[in-house]
């Protein structure tokens, strides 16, 4: 006959006791694998290396660029230069022989109206003397439009100023209007200007006033 145990009497603990079942506590996780280590740059065995790639500043970050170095104005624009300064120089010539002719030119011109049936002697006078008046001051004013513009554009454009390169053109195209002053020296600036016309607008002289025109561009 068994005897009930007492309340007083100590239990095992256990499952199969009558106390609180205790838990085994959690199995530790398996460390993961450490990752392979980089593996080192091969030695160098001699091979060349390739340069590493060029790095250019990204657009609008405001790098300054390289300057557009210049040198000595191309022997086309020297030469051109000179060929302006000469007809320069003829110009005033064929103005001076203009201006000392209009005397013969005006008794030449008196006589001849004086000598027609219906000419009045003081109505001839006054006509011979506006023409001639007229005739003095266009010469003037050509021999100091002529030397001084042309030796003044002349020396920008030898400066590399594109403008002063197309001004050129223009004042050479108008200069045929002198072709036939001054007795044949309105030829001769007109064909000096001419060569330099052409000098001015070679190859040579084109790079040239490009590579003026790039070194004075904004950087970006």
């Amino acid at each position: 006959m068994t005897t009930p145990d007492d309340e007083s009497t100590p239990r095992p603990a256990g499952p199969t006791g009558a106390g609180e079942p205790t838990t085994p506590p959690p199995a530790p996780e398996p460390a993961s694998p450490a990752a392979p280590a980089p593996a080192a740059p091969a030695a160098d065995q001699g091979l060349p290396t390739a340069p590493p790639p060029p790095t250019y500043p990204p657009a609008g970050s405001g790098a300054p660029t390289a300057p557009v170095t210049v040198g000595e104005p191309p022997r086309t624009v020297n030469i051109a230069f000179w060929l302006y300064v000469v007809g320069a120089v003829l110009s005033v010539v064929s103005g001076i022989i203009t201006i000392a002719t209009i005397g013969g030119t005006r008794d030449a011109a008196l006589e001849q109206i004086r000598n027609s049936p219906n000419a009045n002697g003081q109505n001839a006078q006054a006509l011979v003397d506006g023409i001639i008046t007229a005739a003095t001051i266009w010469a003037i004013v050509t021999l100091i439009f002529w030397a001084v513009v042309f030796v003044l554009f002349a020396y920008f454009m030898r400066r590399g100023a594109n403008w002063a390169r197309i001004v050129l053109t223009v004042l050479t195209a108008l200069s045929l209007l002198n072709v036939l002053a001054g007795y044949g020296v309105g030829f001769l600036q007109f064909a000096a200007t001419v060569v330099a016309l052409v000098l001015i607008w070679l190859r040579p002289s084109s790079e040239y006033f490009a590579a003026v025109r790039a070194s004075k561009a904004p950087r970006a």
